[in-house]
């Protein structure tokens, strides 16, 4: 895997309010997203991404626990 030294941009697939989403990587660890066609970027670190990923993913399978009884 190759690490991540300069910003990396890329237009998703995903729409947001029927615009595409744009998500741009920064070394060392930012990760800035915003609509296509406006100005405003948010920003978060890969940090912050995994944990809120991980709480989601335990929320789920909580979830199912709770479902399949």
């Amino acid at each position: 895997m190759t690490t991540l030294n300069r910003k990396l941009q890329r237009v998703t697939a995903a729409a947001y309010r029927g615009r595409n989403i744009i998500i741009q990587l920064e070394p060392p660890s930012i990760i800035r997203v915003k609509e296509k066609g406006r100005r405003t970027w948010y920003e978060t670190t890969v940090e912050a991404v995994f944990s809120m990923a991980g709480k989601q993913h335990a929320d789920r399978m909580r979830k199912e626990r709770r479902e399949k009884k």
